[in-house]
């Protein structure tokens, strides 16, 4: 039996030991750096199947030693992490032009393109263990280099769909004064957000429960929609929602058009049922009628009431803010302290979800990704986020990021709204999404750091 126990331990070993030198010399070989679009994405395509994909892809086999006993184990337990710390692995990352297909819970371009520059510049991956399991998995200086010439090329080329030029080296940029839009539709819908018609009863309006004056939502826990009925989520702001990568807390709409539908037909919200009603009540406005057939001549329909609230929505961004004249040059507009927020900001590595100009909305992410944020209460349906929509297991508890652009305007915070006060929020999430030691400091940091990305609407500066 003790010679049985050797053999089998001195063939682990051998295993592991054969398979690494075959690792080591199949996959670290120093590549070139390629000079062409078509061959960088070729090589980035070849580095991340190769390196990444072993325990970021949700759908790719273990490798042989996930056999083994104990190895086995460490190997799943690494891979469990790995599709929640990044989630999930998908290979139409590589550029805007191929994200036509992707699942529903991949990331933006964006979100990726910084989660990968951290780990890259940190040396965060392959964790040590991965290593020693898998030799092949280290990521060279030579792939490196390839990696970060494609991140900087790519973040130029998904940010450009809003007219943004500036920031592409950092994993967040200022918003632009102004994203495309259609002028005439905009006017429209800005008569629309406001119109109390297009509500069953007649009592709301889509700017009932996002006061653009109160940081896009309605600053309550629940929100009251028509005839009474609560909603089972905190409202999110409509600010900078057109930088989303979906709508809601649970990614149930695809863009700001479908949102506008949805809210406008939800039993919680406006509840609209007869939209040959809602034409009429509209078309009785002679004046707004003629305009409105001006531009869409087939009148008041879904489509068109909920196209014309969408592009009034694409103008609801709010540049401007001191952060964003930070990143434009002006080192000099934050304080002392806000400076020292932004710096433990960037330790906790905030940004690997808080990314692009909204910082935030491009991704969804797991509220008890380092800690159990449900324990202790009664779940309930809006619990499950994500799988809501997408009807997939490894969605459950999984949340669109919201954007941290005026969020001090924005309170309550999460999709429950539990937390009250930004100190509360900040503290949560160090608990929750960071899971590392924090002091009181840490949070007095970057909760003055946060303060700094309150913005312009319409050239005018929000104010509580």
């Amino acid at each position: 039996m003790k010679k049985f126990v050797i053999k089998s331990i001195l063939w682990v070993v051998g295993i592991s030991i054969g398979y690494g030198l075959y690792q080591m010399g199949v996959r670290q070989w120093p590549r070139k750096l390629p000079t062409q679009p078509v061959a960088l994405r070729s090589a980035v395509q070849d580095i991340l199947t190769q390196k990444c994909a072993v325990c970021h892809d949700t759908e790719r086999d273990y490798p042989l030693l996930s056999k083994i006993p104990l190895l086995g184990d460490l190997i799943s337990e690494n891979h469990r992490q790995a599709t929640r710390h990044w989630k999930p692995f998908d290979r139409s990352y590589l550029g805007p032009s191929a994200t036509e297909g992707q699942r529903i819970d991949a990331p933006t371009p964006l979100t990726v393109f910084t989660k990968l520059s951290h780990a890259l510049s940190e040396n965060l991956m392959p964790p040590r263990e991965h290593l020693i399991l898998c030799w092949g998995s280290w990521i060279s200086p030579s792939e490196k280099q390839i990696l970060n010439e494609w991140i900087k090329s790519q973040r130029g080329e998904w940010l450009s769909q809003w007219g943004i030029t500036n920031g592409m080296e950092f994993p967040i940029q200022p918003i632009p004064t102004s994203i495309p839009h259609n002028e005439a539709k905009a006017a429209l819908g800005e008569k629309l957000f406001y119109d109390k018609r297009l509500s069953s009863d007649g009592a709301m309006s889509c700017a009932t429960c996002h006061d653009l004056q109160k940081g896009g939502d309605d600053a309550q826990r629940l929100s009251v929609g028509d005839g009474g009925q609560s909603t089972v989520v905190n409202t999110p702001t409509v600010l900078n929602a057109v930088f989303n990568i979906r709508q809601f807390w649970d990614g149930r709409a695809a863009d700001l058009a479908e949102q506008a539908h949805q809210q406008l037909t939800s039993p919680d919200a406006m509840g609209v049922t007869n939209w040959t009603a809602v034409a009429e009540r509209l078309a009785s406005d002679a004046s707004f009628k003629t305009n409105f057939l001006a531009v869409y001549p087939l009148g008041f329909t879904e489509k068109n009431i909920c196209s014309a609230i969408a592009e009034y929505e694409k103008r609801l961004i709010t540049p401007g803010s001191r952060f964003d004249q930070y990143l434009q040059g002006k080192k000099g507009v934050l304080s002392t302290e806000e400076n020292k927020g932004y710096l433990t900001f960037r330790k906790f590595a905030c940004a690997s979800c808080h990314n692009g100009p909204s910082m935030g909305g491009q991704s969804f992410e797991y509220a008890d990704l380092k800690d159990n944020y449900f324990k202790g209460r009664v779940l309930n349906a809006c619990d499950k986020g994500l799988m809501n929509f997408s009807q997939v297991p490894r969605d459950d508890k999984s949340f669109k990021v919201p954007t941290l652009r005026n969020v001090e305007m924005s309170e309550p915070y999460f999709h429950d709204g539990s937390k009250t006060t930004l100190e509360d929020a900040v503290a949560a999430m160090l608990t929750y999404q960071v899971g590392k030691p924090y002091t009181d400091e840490d949070i007095h940091q970057i909760t003055t750091f946060l303060k700094t990305l309150t913005g312009n609407l319409f050239g005018k500066p929000l104010q509580k």
